[in-house]
């Protein structure tokens, strides 16, 4: 029969020590106590302590964000929908626009073919001037390269 740890350890000192009412990681924690320094350990409890703290503010402070946040996406949400409503019914407006125009412009080449015709014409001239010095630069730039 295999004997356990204990049968090697004499009874006598077994009865007699101070750990037998304690388990082993017990024992050890005691062991270790005396070994570390007492202010060392009070040094880590404070800085343990004060860690929790800025972590603690620190959740609670994201937390505000978070709540915030929502409660501005919900806002932007609905914002977003109000404004690509308007601008679908824009779009359905501008739609409607250029179908009349069309309309008055086919009516208008029907009953006055030739002032139409001369009126078109004009239109599709480009003009001589441009809307502003950047586009002016543009071109005499395109102009330089081509000659070249």
């Amino acid at each position: 029969m295999a004997e356990s740890p204990e049968s090697d350890v004499p009874a006598s000192w077994m009865e007699c020590s101070i750990y037998q009412n304690y388990t082993a990681s017990e024992v050890l924690v005691q062991g270790l106590a005396g070994v570390i320094n007492q202010k060392d350990v009070e040094l880590i409890v404070r800085a343990q302590k004060k860690m929790l703290q800025r972590f603690e503010k620190t959740n609670e402070m994201l937390k505000n964000v978070n709540s915030l946040s929502a409660t501005r996406l919900e806002k932007a949400q609905v914002d977003f929908k109000k404004h690509t409503q308007t601008i679908e019914e824009m779009k359905k407006d501008l739609e409607s626009v250029f179908k009349r125009i069309r309309v008055i412009k086919s009516k208008i080449a029907a009953q006055m073919p030739e002032a139409y015709a001369e009126v078109t014409k004009q239109s599709q001239e480009p003009e001589g001037e441009e809307d502003d010095e950047y586009d002016e630069k543009i071109k005499a730039r395109k102009l330089q390269e081509q000659r070249e």
